[in-house]
């Protein structure tokens, strides 16, 4: 049920992404997926390859970190991925508003779902979304040290 449940996410996400206003630079992703916009980082706040970039130097192994459409999550720039072989979101926000209604989208997420092991956590206006759909961190630890290291930026 879950892992059905993520792939109707995906494909709606990706969806969303193939949905083309004037001026909008949506591109095609390998394999003719929809990428998501071209879109700038938010200033003032840690950008998702300097999370993923402290993760890497904490040993937490980030992989296939990708951008993806923003506006799921109410966000300026977001980029989906795994560390430590657990799901891993991380979103810039230019204001506080937006991040206080993706914490609720992403929980509410996960509420139907039923994912059991999930943070969401912010430093300035970024805030990273970990969850343990696989059950690949029986012990928490992997959850921890990403979040641990997160809020030291």
């Amino acid at each position: 049920m879950n892992a059905r449940f993520f792939a109707l996410l995906m494909a709606a996400v990706a969806w969303l992404g193939c949905s083309k206003k004037s001026g909008d630079a949506t591109t095609a992703a390998p394999g003719g997926a929809a990428a998501a916009p071209d879109r700038a980082h938010v200033s003032g706040t840690p950008h998702t390859d300097d999370v993923v970039g402290a993760w890497k130097s904490a040993g937490l192994n980030p992989a296939a970190f990708a951008p993806i459409d923003p506006m799921t999550y109410r966000a300026g720039y977001c980029a989906q991925g795994t560390v430590g072989g657990v799901d891993a979101l991380i979103c810039e926000y230019t204001d506080d508003d937006s991040l206080d209604r993706a914490k609720k989208v992403i929980q509410d997420m996960w509420s139907k779902e039923g994912v059991h092991t999930g943070v969401e956590v912010r430093t300035k206006r970024t805030l990273i979304a970990v969850a343990d759909r696989s059950k690949a961190d029986p012990n928490g630890k992997t959850i921890a040290k990403a979040v641990e290291t997160f809020k030291k930026m």
